[in-house]
């Protein structure tokens, strides 16, 4: 049975009880008054006559009438039992609703650490993941440096803008940047296409070691030149790491660049001519420097051990002599062989390759003819175009 019913069920039985009593009572003092009335009209009777038959008769009413307050009282006991009952019914549901929300708020906070925390490991997951990738990628880069294969970096707008206040870049120049490995001789190279000997007060300063370590600029003297020429340090050195060298450098501004090559064709010389494949805006030219050098050595390599061209007689300054034509002949070749076979095997386009040595382009550069000229001519009048083409969109006849 429910909580409180039984106590329901007492207080109406009490509750019919009492209208039993009140009625029985009601019905007594009916009876008694008309038996009053009665006795009353009888003559000769007294008041105490009738009184002491009334009061004997009220005997019972009293009875009744205690009963009755008895019945009130219990009444009253139970239904405030009931009240108090019903009270902690009430409060055991509240208590019950507080627990049973306790609970819910428990499980659901319990269900949020869950999912917060499959999250969390989702995102460590997910950063693992990322980490592996970009190791791979890392990884994959340096295995690609080491085959050769340098990162693409284009520069941005502001990069451009940068370089060429610092550079100095004027509209309506041509600017031309001479690139190459360390002691390559572009100092050199850079006075004679100027028509400067190395010792002029204002020619690039030369030396056994590389002596360039910032790019420099260096107007050209002869009168109406448009050229602006730049003497850049050599790759592939310890502050310039090749692969770094073309974007650190911002050799991406530049209108020409010679890439320099000495004695063979360096893995340096590879990584700026494929950053040049980049940019359609600049002309590239090779120029094998120091011709006379190579020639002269490998034919000194033919000869007997001590000979000496100062102390020889004629005949085998003679066949020295012809000995030398006939290695200036196989140098050219191999040289124009080489290069091309080096830019066919690393994907480069084939570019326009001349053969110099520093006396002969003074010599061509300042209009005097030299016999040791190879390619001066040819790399003169190509420059020249290229200016025109780039300034007045016309070419040179």
């Amino acid at each position: 049975m429910p909580p409180g019913r039984g106590f329901i069920t007492g207080l109406g039985a009490i509750t019919g009880i009492l209208g039993t009593i009140t009625s029985l009572l009601g019905a007594i003092r009916g009876i008694l008054g008309t038996i009053a009335g009665l006795l009353g009209a009888i003559p000769g009777l007294g008041t105490a006559a009738v009184a002491a038959p009334v009061a004997v008769s009220l005997l019972p009413i009293g009875f009744l009438a205690y009963k009755r307050w008895e019945a009130t009282e219990e009444r009253d006991k139970m239904s405030k039992s009931l009240n108090r009952a019903r009270l902690d019914v009430e409060e055991e549901k509240r208590v019950r609703r507080t627990v049973e929300d306790r609970q819910r708020e428990s499980e659901r906070a319990a269900a949020e650490a869950a999912e917060a925390l499959q999250r969390a490991e989702e995102a460590r997951l997910e950063a693992a993941e990322a980490l592996r990738r970009a190791e791979e990628a890392r990884l994959a880069t340096e295995r690609r440096w080491f085959e050769g294969v340098r990162p693409e970096c284009r520069p941005s707008e502001a990069d451009i803008v940068r370089v060429r206040a610092e550079y100095r870049y004027s509209p309506g120049f041509f600017h031309l940047a001479v690139v190459g490995s360390s002691g390559g001789g572009k100092s050199s190279f850079i006075n004679a296409v100027r028509g400067l000997s190395n010792n002029d007060p204002i020619a690039a300063p030369v030396g056994v070691v590389e002596t360039t370590d910032v790019v420099t600029r260096y107007t050209d003297p002869r009168p109406g030149s448009q050229i602006f020429w730049y003497d850049v340090p050599g790759a592939g050195t310890q502050n310039v790491p090749d692969w770094q060298y073309f974007n650190n450098l911002g050799l991406y501004i530049f209108d020409c660049i010679i890439v320099l090559i000495d004695n063979r064709f360096l893995d340096s010389d590879l990584t700026i001519l494929r950053a040049c494949e980049q940019f359609t805006n600049i002309e590239v030219f090779i120029v094998r420097s120091k011709s006379d050098q190579h020639i002269n050595n490998m034919a000194l390599g033919k000869m007997p051990r001590g000979f000496d061209p100062c102390s020889a007689d004629d005949e085998t300054r003679a066949r020295f002599q012809q000995i030398k034509t006939e290695t200036r002949r196989e140098f050219v070749n191999k040289t124009y062989q080489n290069v091309q076979t080096n830019l066919e095997s690393n994907n480069i386009s084939p570019k326009g390759v001349y053969i110099v040595c520093q006396d002969a382009v003074h010599a061509m550069w300042n209009n005097v003819p030299s016999p040791m000229a190879i390619d001066e001519g040819q790399l003169q009048n190509d420059v020249a175009e290229c200016v025109h083409r780039r300034l007045h969109g016309v070419v040179q006849n």
